[in-house]
C-alpha cells in the first residue's frame, strides 16, 4: 500500500465529509490504517496533512486548494528521511509542523515575516518533542508535535484547533520501545 497516497486520501474525505474530531482523531485514523508500520516515514507527511487539513476546513478554502496543499506537502515530506530523529537531530513530526505552516503560508526561502513563523514552529515543535527523553516514538513525536502546532496556529493564524481533554495512546502494545508509564499519551493500563 502507498501510505502516503492512503494518508492524502483520507484527508481529502475528512473535509469532504466535514468528518468530526480532533488532529488527534484524525491522525489516529490515519495511524490505523491497515500495515502502516509504527515508526516510518509516512509519519512525516501524515502531520502537516492532518494539520492543512484542518486549517482548510475552518478557513473555508476550496477543494481545489487543499489538494494542491497536500500534493506539496507530500513532495516536501517524501525527502525527511526515516531515523531523520536520531541521525539528524530533527524529527520528522517536527520537520512536519514546518511543511504545513510554510505550504499553509506560501512561505518561500525569502519570505519575511512568515518564514520567522515557520522556523519558529519547528523549533517549537522540537523542543516539545524533546521534553521526553527517546529512544524515537512516531506516534508520541505526532501528538506532541500536534499538542505545539494548535498553540503556534492560534497564535499566528488566528485559528482555533479543538483539543480533547486527553489523548489516549493506543498503539503501544506493537512498540517494543515503549516507554510506558514514561509517556505522557500511555493508557496507564499496566
Amino acid at each position: 500500500m502507498d501510505y502516503y497516497v492512503a494518508i492524502r486520501e483520507k484527508c481529502m474525505n475528512f473535509y469532504r465529509e466535514k468528518t468530526p474530531g480532533t488532529i488527534w482523531d484524525w491522525a489516529m485514523e490515519c495511524m490505523d490504517l491497515e500495515g502502516l508500520p509504527m515508526h516510518c516515514p509516512p509519519h512525516h507527511f501524515l502531520v502537516p496533512a492532518v494539520l492543512l487539513t484542518a486549517c482548510a476546513a475552518k478557513e473555508g478554502r476550496t477543494e481545489e486548494n487543499l489538494s494542491g496543499m497536500l500534493m506539496e506537502a507530500e513532495k516536501r515530506a517524501k525527502k525527511v528521511l526515516g531515523g531523520f530523529c536520531g541521525y539528524y537531530g530533527n524529527c520528522g513530526a517536527g520537520v512536519g509542523i514546518g511543511i504545513f505552516l510554510s505550504v499553509y503560508t506560501d512561505t518561500t526561502p525569502l519570505s519575511e515575516e512568515c518564514w520567522q513563523w515557520v522556523n519558529e514552529a519547528t523549533g517549537r515543535s522540537l523542543i516539545r518533542i524533546a521534553s521526553v527523553e527517546g529512544p524515537r516514538c512516531c506516534k508520541r513525536n505526532s501528538f506532541l508535535a500536534f499538542e505545539e502546532a494548535a498553540l503556534i496556529i492560534r497564535e499566528r493564524l488566528g485559528i482555533e484547533l479543538e483539543q480533547p481533554k486527553r489523548i489516549l495512546c493506543h498503539y503501544y502494545f506493537n512498540n517494543k520501545e515503549c516507554k510506558r508509564g514514561k509517556c505522557p499519551f500511555y493508557p496507564n493500563m499496566d
